[in-house]
């Protein structure tokens, strides 16, 4: 259901309007021919205005992403079997492989994105007296490039803020939305990556305790998926040009976004020199906590996060 079909179908309605004019008044007649004839073309005008008002509210709300999902041929492979809590969380942490060292693979089950992972713990992680103690986490997102950044010591950042850092890599950028037809960027990061870390390590379920840092394109996805996600992240930093990924089909841009929802409880960073920053991201407005820094680096959008976290858990206590 492209936007080429939606043009097609667009051309079509017009050409049997154009049809049905040409041809009236050939049919004025009396009897079955002449009638039919109307009926025809009438019927055929109408179906084919509503077939393009239809599919074009579709693909305004993003209904059906696809035909197979329309008529249920998508659905017809799956059944649904509840397996149990037990059930559920031995198929999370299955979508998580890793070595000793916290390097491994993580395939989305629900988003089909499979990505590399490296995940770092806090020194006294497995330390007594709190071994049952639930660590928030930081999210951080490579998976646009990292290039035009010097990576930070992520092991010394876990330990200093005792929070779990984890740093995606991929060899094609993961958005903060999903794309039809394409990745299915929020399903991975708010379900397939939250699930997985949690089936393996012991991590704060709270918004408040998860926050998402990127460079470039992936600041961008970051701060689109807190926004649009804030149950599951309540922090996002973008660093450098994070305006520049290119606009997704499904996804009306941050400003037509909150003008259509209340603003969400967030906190973002962003660096100020990026161009065309959206307009509802300029100032703080309720809830939605805006900062800037210009020439914000990786560390820093960490540190960033870090010093966010430890503040909401000392309001918290």
């Amino acid at each position: 259901m492209s936007k080429e079909f939606l043009l097609l179908l667009g051309l079509v309605t017009l050409a049997s309007a154009g049809t049905t004019l040409w041809l009236w008044p050939r049919l004025a007649g009396r009897g079955p021919r002449p009638v039919a004839g109307r009926i025809g073309l009438l019927l055929g005008t109408q179906l084919s205005l509503a077939a393009t008002f239809l599919f074009t509210v579709n693909a305004l709300g993003g209904f059906y992403t696809s035909w197979s999902q329309l008529f249920g041929d998508s659905s017809a492979q799956y059944s649904l079997n509840d397996a149990g809590a037990p059930g559920a969380a031995l198929h999370d942490r299955g979508q998580l492989i890793l070595a000793s060292d916290g390097r491994g693979q993580l395939a989305g089950v629900r988003s089909g994105v499979d990505v590399r992972v490296s995940v770092f713990t806090p020194a006294d992680y497995v330390s007594p007296p709190e071994a049952a103690k639930r660590f928030p986490v930081e999210v951080v997102d490579l998976t646009g490039g990292s290039a035009a950044q010097a990576l930070p010591n992520f092991q010394q950042l876990a330990t200093s803020y005792r929070v779990i850092v984890a740093v995606v890599t991929a060899a094609a950028p993961v958005p903060g939305v999903n794309v039809p037809g394409g990745a299915q960027g929020e399903l991975f990061w708010s379900q397939d990556l939250r699930t997985a870390l949690t089936a393996h390590y012991r991590v704060d379920t709270s918004p408040a305790d998860w926050g998402v840092a990127g460079v470039g394109q992936s600041g961008g996805a970051a701060i689109n998926l807190a926004v649009q996600d804030s149950t599951r992240y309540g922090l996002a930093a973008a660093v450098g040009d994070w305006t520049g990924a290119p606009p997704q089909e499904n996804w009306p841009g941050i400003d037509k976004y909150l003008t259509s929802v209340p603003n969400p409880a967030v906190r973002v960073l962003y660096d100020p020199s990026a161009p065309n920053i959206p307009s509802k991201l300029r100032t703080t407005d309720g809830q939605l906590q805006v900062a800037t820094q210009t020439g914000l680096s990786l560390r820093s959008a960490l540190d960033w996060l870090g010093a966010s976290i430890e503040a909401n858990e000392g309001m918290a206590a």
